[in-house]
Parts: C-alpha cells; sequence; structure tokens
C-alpha cells in the first residue's frame, strides 16, 4: 500500500504559517465576540438580560461586573462560562463554571458581588437622594466581557430604584408627616388608581417608607409614604407609638378623587404596624408584611449604646391613646408550641382575620431578629378564624433572614449586621427571596386592589 508522508512542519516557513493561522483564529473569535446586556437603563427589581455573542464553541469566556456604594466601596463579581454550540452565553441559561458563584443563575452577577477589601454593608445598593430629598439617584454598575484574558465588551448598567415617570411630593396633614409617590399624570387623569400607604421599619424616620413608595410608584401604584417614630413631632423610642397616622392618612385619601381602594404595606415594624391598622380600619383593603409579626414584641429605647437598640418591657404601640398588648420576653420560646404562654399569645395577637381583605405575608426562616417565619405560622392559623375566606398568601423563604429586598443587589454581606443585631440568612437564601418576592406582593396588590 501506497503512503502519503505527512507534511513536515520542521521548515521554518511552515511553522510561521501555521502559528500565524493559530494567531488570526484567535484573534478573529475575540473580534466576533460581542457582549449584549439588556436593558442597559432599567428598574433596578428587574433582570438583566447578559449574553456574549460571537464566540467559538466551548470557548470560555469570563464576565466581570463592578459597582461602587455608597461609602465609595467597591464590590466586584466575576464568573466563567463555556459557550454553547452556536458560540454564545447567555447567563440565564449557562451555568457558571467557576467564579462568585456556580450553576445557573440569570442574576448571580449582581448577588455574588464582594467588596474589594474587607467587609462590607449588608445592602450595599446605594439609596442616594436625589435633589427633591424624595426620589433616588441611578446606581451605576460596570459590566465588562474577556476572552483569553482580552477584554472583548464592557457596558454600563443604569439601574433604577424609581421610575424616572415617578414624581413625588411633600404632604402637609394634620398630625402626620408623609410624602406622596405617584406615576406622572395619575393625580389628574381622571381615574381612580390603587393607593398602598408605605411604612418603615425600627430604624424609624421615613427613608424606608419613602423607598417602598417610590417603588411601588415605579409599578403603578400610587403610594403614601407614612412616618410614625422618630421624626419631629414624633415620638423618639419605640414606646408607646401610635398607630394612628395611618389612618390619619387614609381619611386624607377618601377625600381625593384619584384613590381608589387603600392597601397598607410594612417592612419588619412596618409590617406589625401595618397588620395592626388594618385589623382595626376596614378601609385598608389589602395588606403586606415584609418580615414582620402579627403580634408586638416589647418597646425599644434608642440611642443607648453600643447597639442603640434596647429592649423595654413597655409596651410598643398604641391605638387612640390606648396601648396595644404585646408579647413578653420568653428564652427560647417557640411561640407555635402549646403551653403556658398560649394565653399571652392570644392576647397580644392582632385581630387579623377582621381585615377587610388578603394579607400576604413575606418571612425568612432563619429570621434571627424578628422571628417571621416562626411568626407567620402564628398569622395563618389565626386567619382560619376568618368569617370569610380571603385569598391570603404567605411567602416562605427558609434560608432567608430579616432583610429581604425588592432590589437585585449583592446579598454576600446581607447576614452580617454586626454582634447585637443578628439577621440570619445565607447569601443564596437572600438572593432567592430578593428575586421572588417582589414580584409575587406587586401581583398580589393588583389584584387586590383592583376596581
Amino acid at each position: 500500500m501506497d503512503t502519503i508522508a505527512a507534511p513536515s512542519i520542521s521548515n521554518p516557513a511552515m511553522r510561521r504559517y501555521l502559528l500565524a493561522a493559530v494567531l488570526m483564529g484567535v484573534s478573529l473569535s475575540s473580534a466576533a465576540a460581542r457582549l449584549v446586556a439588556t436593558p442597559a437603563d432599567g428598574p433596578g427589581d428587574q433582570p438583566v438580560q447578559i449574553r456574549v455573542d460571537g464566540l467559538l464553541p466551548t470557548q470560555p469566556v469570563q464576565l466581570r461586573l463592578s459597582m461602587r456604594d455608597s461609602r465609595d466601596v467597591e464590590w466586584l463579581s466575576q464568573a466563567t462560562f463555556r459557550a454553547d454550540v452556536e458560540g454564545r452565553v447567555d447567563t440565564a441559561n449557562s451555568g457558571a463554571e467557576a467564579g462568585s458563584y456556580a450553576g445557573v443563575d440569570a442574576m448571580g452577577l449582581f448577588w455574588s458581588m464582594q467588596p474589594k477589601d474587607g467587609r462590607g454593608q449588608p445592602t450595599p445598593l446605594p439609596m442616594s437622594r436625589s435633589d427633591d430629598g424624595l426620589l433616588f439617584k441611578p446606581v451605576h454598575f460596570q459590566l465588562q466581557a474577556f476572552v483569553e484574558g482580552k477584554m472583548v465588551g464592557e457596558q454600563t448598567l443604569i439601574r433604577r430604584i424609581n421610575s424616572t415617570h415617578v414624581n413625588a411630593r411633600t404632604l402637609q396633614l394634620d398630625g402626620v408627616v408623609a410624602n406622596l409617590y405617584f406615576p406622572a399624570g395619575a393625580l389628574d387623569d381622571g381615574r381612580q388608581h390603587p393607593v398602598v400607604i408605605t411604612l418603615g421599619g425600627a430604624e424609624g424616620g421615613i427613608e424606608t417608607a419613602n423607598y417602598y413608595a417610590a417603588w411601588l410608584a415605579s409599578n403603578g401604584f400610587v403610594a403614601v409614604a407614612v412616618a410614625y417614630y422618630r421624626m419631629p413631632g414624633l415620638p423618639s423610642d419605640l414606646i408607646r407609638v401610635p398607630i394612628d397616622p395611618v389612618s390619619r392618612a387614609a381619611d386624607w385619601l377618601r377625600t381625593q378623587r384619584f384613590a381608589g381602594r387603600i392597601g397598607v404595606m410594612g417592612g419588619s415594624w412596618g409590617g406589625i404596624v401595618a397588620m395592626a391598622a388594618a385589623s382595626h380600619d376596614p378601609r385598608l383593603e389589602a395588606v403586606v408584611s415584609w418580615v414582620g409579626s402579627p403580634a408586638p414584641f416589647r418597646g425599644i429605647r434608642r440611642d443607648v449604646p453600643p447597639a442603640d437598640f434596647r429592649a423595654a418591657d413597655l409596651p410598643a404601640l398604641s391605638l387612640g391613646g390606648r396601648d396595644l398588648p404585646f408579647l413578653p420576653y420568653l428564652e427560647g420560646i417557640n411561640w407555635n408550641q402549646p403551653g403556658e404562654h398560649a394565653a399571652a399569645l392570644e392576647q397580644a395577637t392582632f385581630p387579623i382575620e377582621r381585615i377587610n381583605g388578603p394579607l400576604l405575608l413575606v418571612a425568612g426562616g432563619d429570621d434571627q431578629l424578628g422571628a417571621s417565619g416562626e411568626m407567620a405560622a402564628v398569622a395563618m392559623r389565626r386567619l382560619q378564624r376568618r368569617a370569610a375566606p380571603q385569598a391570603d398568601v404567605l411567602l416562605y423563604y427558609s434560608d432567608a433572614g430579616h432583610l429581604i429586598t425588592q432590589m437585585y443587589q449583592p446579598t454576600t454581606f446581607r447576614h452580617d449586621t454586626g454582634p447585637y443585631i443578628p439577621v440570619g440568612g445565607t447569601p443564596a437564601g437572600y438572593a432567592r427571596a430578593d428575586r421572588e418576592s417582589g414580584p409575587a406582593v406587586l401581583a398580589f396588590l393588583r389584584k387586590a386592589l383592583a376596581q
């Protein structure tokens, strides 16, 4: 049999030709790669589609994401992917093989970010206020793609806490500290819009309520942010704090032509206040509690070192000048178990079965601050007393703690709040809760408050 000898590559010219061909192939593959992220400018509570096209089949590509928090600390994430047979990587269905996270997660680059140096803030997405003091400045992320160490694409991503179509103004209401947030044109288009009163947590003030209201207005609601303590004219400690401002805000809304059905939403202690107010005011026709409890805990004194917060065996809340009962502190207690504490639980639990509409509870199974998972079970059991069933919902996240948010942002230090106020949760658990809870809450409110 005749044989055909393979061409020798000992010839220097041949070696140079092959090397040039290889280098040209690498160069062409890099030049063809294209990074695409959409939307480049969009809501911070919506996912970003990130993909790289024009790669060679199975070719590795590294994606890197960075941002700076309110302290100007740089946060970074990176992950390596392998192109499919069509030369494409899409974070929604391509698994990260190495890097800040592993597996398939469309927004894994966002939640897995870590500070470049040292410890990070639990919720590092910068909440910088705009010049009017009510709306929020957009946050900028930088996305880069690398093939064989060479950057083949770069894109700036703008993430908005509130839509550019949201307006806000301060309300002048007797005895109420409040701000109004609304989609442009909603107050004078002749239609009635669903309205949600928003409440912050034990941090006090109105900043968290403003954030909730801006988020809801960005999604089509009119929202009224209400403060209940730690503002001028309001209590400085969470002790005997009146919840009456919620009903006073409802009084005003009932005089406004733009206002349709009214709901109330709060986070942590704001969730507690929301359930308390709606239990006594039938005009509130939907309730959302983020990691709140259907029974209030004891009061809190503020500005007490070293943790600022110091529990006090006094009622935290009042209504119409009357103290509302509260749960006594019992070491290691599980309020869902039978025992002598059942009478105290019965006395302190709000009559949430009287709420004139559905209740949605967002709860963390590893909530080490407010035991929201445990107390959500108490609430669901209490709701069985309803005279007529409502479309009540429990969103339970077993690996999340007390700091569930609505925005896509890093969760790697969410659990790290220092030695005095543990909140629990894992980075992946918080990432899932952040991703799923916001859309579910919006859908719940749209249905519950529909005309």
